[in-house]
């Protein structure tokens, strides 16, 4: 049975981000492929109460989450054990201008110690953030090394304070350079990765399964939308209500879910689902979705959701990123206001046009993200 230490900082088990939902599918994957898997994360980043739910799912074999810091039992122990060490160590992974790099002192420590009672066969760390994990690691025993990108970081980070694209990029590319393997989650971060690094750089893309695509299903709701409440989603939930809203005819049903729906005005006449264990239901009653997005960066999980179920789905510039195909995809895109709502009236008022994008939706959807062709691809890492 080969085995994999997997590192991600949140509790995936939540699945209510597209980062949970992508490392659920690959715990999927690693599950349909017999392998043994110690899941890692860190306490404190994520709600962590069904825990329990997440050890018995049947995804890992076991789940382990690191403390911020040691318990200070004993002060000069604690000052010299881990204060004093963590000075040194920590400043030497700063770089000004660069991404953040949150592989602490105390995290390396509990990470060499699954690592001295462990072998593994592989290790999967997620996100750049934490790839220094590795760096000169003599305790990894022949295990390949693999970073999941999840997104190409520099990006995200252009407004920080302190800001340099040069050093950051510079800086990413390093930490790359460490593993063994690269994983992008688009087209796009594949091409950019692959002219400078020498590794392997594997197009892993978010992946569903094909949960059928049914025009009988009685249709609740006109428009879709589920999003987190990170900041992005929240300006742009505000950007559709405030530009997009006032233009389209006034009893169109609209369904709103996820912690974004927090920040909706009271008011609003739609319904808002703050949580749903199963998106399916909703999915599969509603006629479109939309991907309101200004900012952020990388594959929008919930649009390749959305082109799973066969639906269009409206949406800026932003929401078509990272999607092989720019084009006939399903998606309408446009960041102008009027053209926004205009695409959402034609598919709703046109049925020949709906349906052409509707048959757009589902081809790109199979030919580039579902789960069964995507998972034989995935193979070829593990040979």
């Amino acid at each position: 049975m080969k085995s994999v230490l997997f590192f991600f900082p949140l509790n995936p088990y939540n699945q209510n981000e597209g980062c949970k939902i992508r490392v659920i599918k690959l715990l999927e994957y690693f599950k349909s492929r017999h392998f043994r898997v110690d899941f890692i994360s860190l306490e404190g980043w994520d709600d962590w109460e069904n825990i329990h739910d997440f050890k018995s799912s049947g995804l890992v074999n076991s789940v382990q989450l690191f403390q911020k810091k040691p318990v200070k039992n004993n002060y000069l122990r604690y000052y010299f054990d881990y204060k004093l060490p963590k000075r040194g160590f920590e400043s030497k992974l700063y770089v000004k201008g660069a991404i953040p790099n949150y592989a602490t002192f105390y995290t390396q420590v509990c990470f060499n110690k699954v690592l001295k009672a462990n072998k593994y066969d592989f290790i999967l760390i997620s996100y750049a953030y934490w790839a220094d994990l590795i760096k000169g690691n003599e305790l990894l025993k022949g295990a390949k090394t693999i970073i999941d990108t999840h997104d190409f970081l520099t990006s995200q980070h252009q407004t920080d304070k302190e800001f340099s694209l040069g050093t950051s990029i510079q800086e990413e590319l390093r930490r790359l350079s460490l593993f063994d393997e690269v994983w992008a989650i688009s087209n796009d971060e594949q091409f950019v990765f692959s002219q400078f690094l020498n590794q392997k750089i594997r197009l892993v893309p978010v992946m569903f399964s094909d949960p059928g695509q049914s025009d009988e299903v009685k249709k609740d709701f006109d428009l879709i939308y589920v999003a987190s409440d990170n900041k992005n989603n929240v300006k742009s939930i505000n950007w559709f209500f405030s530009e997009v809203y006032p233009l389209l005819p006034k009893e169109l049903r609209i369904c709103i879910i996820g912690k974004v729906t927090s920040h909706l005005a009271v008011e609003l006449e739609v319904t808002k689902v703050s949580y749903a264990e199963d998106l399916n239901q909703f999915y599969q009653k509603a006629k479109v979705s939309i991907c309101p997005m200004l900012a952020g960066t990388g594959v929008k999980v919930k649009v390749v959701e959305a082109l799973s179920y066969g639906l269009p789905v409206v949406c800026t510039q932003r929401g078509i990123d990272g999607l092989p195909n720019k084009t006939n995809n399903g998606c309408l895109v446009s960041n102008d206001p009027v053209e926004f709502a205009a695409n959402i009236k034609s598919l709703l008022l046109n049925k020949t046009f709906y349906n052409q994008q509707r048959a757009y939706a589902i081809e790109h959807f199979k030919s580039a993200f579902e789960a069964n062709s995507c998972m034989k691809s995935l193979d070829k890492c593990f040979i």
